[in-house]
């Protein structure tokens, strides 16, 4: 059984070895945002957000609540660090 494990492992190692590398790309930089407002159905949601050469994204996002408040959603990815978002809440009042 020890013979039969080691040829497993040795065609394994083959196999692992000779799948294609993948290249990977620089990040390209870009921006984006959307928004929804419709006053009758009190919906209200929207985001923006930019990548940069680097890798890091910035952006955040918003939603108005059922309870009236908006909750808002900033972020970075950079790196390492993954996805860091900071919330907060604040009464609604519709933009004039």
């Amino acid at each position: 059984m020890a013979k039969f494990e080691l040829v497993l492992l040795m065609v394994f190692i083959a196999v692992a070895s000779a799948r294609p590398q993948i290249q990977q790309e620089a990040p390209k930089p870009y921006d984006f945002q959307y928004k929804v407002e419709n006053p009758p159905t009190n919906t209200f949601f929207g985001q923006n957000e930019s990548g940069d050469i680097t890798g890091r994204v910035v952006g955040s996002y918003f939603t108005l609540l059922p309870d009236g408040r908006l909750q808002t959603v900033e972020y970075f990815v950079d790196g390492e660090s993954g996805f860091v978002p900071r919330i907060t809440y604040q009464p609604f009042g519709r933009p004039v």
